[in-house]
């Protein structure tokens, strides 16, 4: 089976077709909006927080606009995935002085310890086999003082009790309580808010994860481990479209201009109740 890059698998959970990229600008309907606009919202947030002297790791960058939004606020940026093709794309179109991209094998990052000042990873932990060895390379690379900010899903509001990840390439979701004792193996101080929204946007999640209910009924038959890749995305594709995942239409009202960053918030308090979980963890 073809090596998917952590950019891929982060997109097969967006009801998307398999590899397209969040790109902004190019949004098709209201879920592809809602997930750029998730996305979006926690770099934004970053980078307000970001300093002019910070040196910046993106652990899992994605298709490359968020690390280079975020080269406009700090001194440096390496933005790091496992695919080659990835890393050509990203530096061909957002390279740039203070802004590179570089392949890593997926265990050891290509860099020495104490490095970085500050490290992102947003939705690539779930996709991890080993995910407290995933935390402790980033300590390692990370600064005495630096700090760890990291999004999953929220698995308190995508799965019911003991029902496996409907994404067949997430090895595991986190409750506030799990993703919190991953991160305090390594880091002392660590902190676990939401990312959480409108109740328009939290509704037309709600109805999005409920479609994969039937793609958690395969996993739970072991029907899924014997469908070939290709049949099981198809079949993904067609659950994703029972409820009408129509392009832009009239009555869509734009998702555009219908749905903003604004949208988005942390979540402090209802972290339960939130749509991600934000990690921040200070070495």
């Amino acid at each position: 089976m073809r090596k998917l890059s952590i950019f891929e698998l982060t997109i097969m959970d967006t009801e998307l077709k398999p590899g397209e990229r969040l790109i902004p600008g190019d949004t098709h309907t209201p879920i592809y909006q809602i997930q750029l606009l998730r996305h979006q919202f926690v770099y934004e947030h970053v980078k307000s927080r970001l300093t002019p002297n910070d040196y910046v790791l993106d652990l899992g960058f994605g298709e490359g606009y968020g690390t280079s939004l975020l080269a406009e606020t700090c001194r440096e940026i390496v933005g790091v995935d496992v695919a080659e093709q990835v890393i050509e794309y990203a530096n061909n179109k957002y390279a740039k002085r203070n802004c590179r991209f570089v392949k890593y094998d997926g265990q050891t990052l290509p860099f020495d310890s104490n490095t970085f000042d500050i490290v992102v990873s947003f939705q690539v932990i779930e996709h991890i086999d080993n995910d407290r060895a995933f935390v402790a390379e980033i300590h390692r690379v990370l600064k005495t003082g630096g700090r760890l900010l990291m999004t999953t899903p929220n698995k308190t509001t995508r799965l019911k009790p003991g029902q496996k990840p409907f994404n067949r390439f997430h090895k595991r979701e986190y409750f506030a309580s799990e993703l919190t004792d991953v991160c305090r193996a390594r880091f002392a101080n660590v902190n676990v808010y939401g990312v959480s929204a409108t109740a328009e946007i939290h509704k037309i999640e709600f109805d999005r994860i409920r479609r994969g209910e039937l793609m958690s009924l395969l996993i739970n038959l072991g029907l899924r481990k014997i469908i070939p890749e290709s049949v099981d995305l198809a079949l993904s594709k067609f659950v994703g479209n029972i409820r009408g995942q129509k392009k832009n239409s009239d009555s869509d009202n734009n998702p555009r201009k219908k749905f903003a960053l604004s949208d988005f918030r942390i979540e402090k308090v209802k972290v339960d109740e939130s749509l991600d979980l934000f990690a921040l963890c200070i070495k």
